[in-house]
């Protein structure tokens, strides 16, 4: 009886420890893969700052070819200057993301974390998600939205299991591009006299 025992006690160790190594999924980025990590984590940080300084020239530099929607350079800070006002704004700006939990979600991966955002001086806190892809060798971002509106509160993290009341489809450009693009430029032409 005292071998059982003992055997019964290893094995639930080593379980216990391949569990811990494993990091069974506690870890922010665990769905990524190991080695991309790092860099993952270096250019959300990047995007982050662009949005929370307003250096459009350095987001588009961030944002995924689906993410930019065909737009160049010069119509993607345009779009994001028109959509981010300061005293009118029809998006808020990305202030704070800390990753919590990622999942693989077609093209790329799910990025949820506790988010912080402005819009015409209103704060805004909950969860949010960015979705990144792996392209032309680095990370680059389609978006980011909170999951839920009012903003799920970031406690909602505590339990392990939490998950998203739905996924999102990353397959369009960002809605500042495609509000943007839809409201085309206005112009007129005289008749000839």
């Amino acid at each position: 009886m005292n071998t059982r025992r003992r055997i019964v006690l290893i094995l639930a160790a080593c379980l216990a420890s391949a569990l811990c190594v494993a990091g069974g999924g506690t870890e922010p980025l665990s769905e990524i893969p190991a080695a991309q990590r790092e860099a993952l984590t270096k250019r959300l940080g990047a995007y982050v700052e662009a949005y929370r300084g307003r250096k459009w020239d350095r987001l588009y530099e961030l944002v995924s070819d689906t993410g930019k929607g065909g737009a160049d350079r010069q119509t993607f800070i345009a779009a994001m200057k028109h959509e981010h006002g300061i005293d009118f704004a029809q998006m808020p700006d990305l202030l704070e993301f800390n990753p919590d939990r990622s999942e693989k979600n077609d093209d790329g991966f799910d990025v949820y974390g506790c988010g912080k955002a402005r819009r015409e001086g209103m704060m805004f806190n909950g969860i949010a998600v960015v979705h990144a892809v792996y392209e032309h060798n680095d990370w680059f971002f389609t978006g980011w939205t909170f999951t839920e509106f009012p903003n799920e509160p970031c406690k909602a993290f505590a339990d392990p299991k939490w998950q998203p009341s739905n996924r999102i489809k990353w397959n369009r450009s960002m809605e500042e591009i495609a509000n943007f693009k839809s409201q085309g430029a206005p112009f007129h032409i005289d008749s000839p006299r």
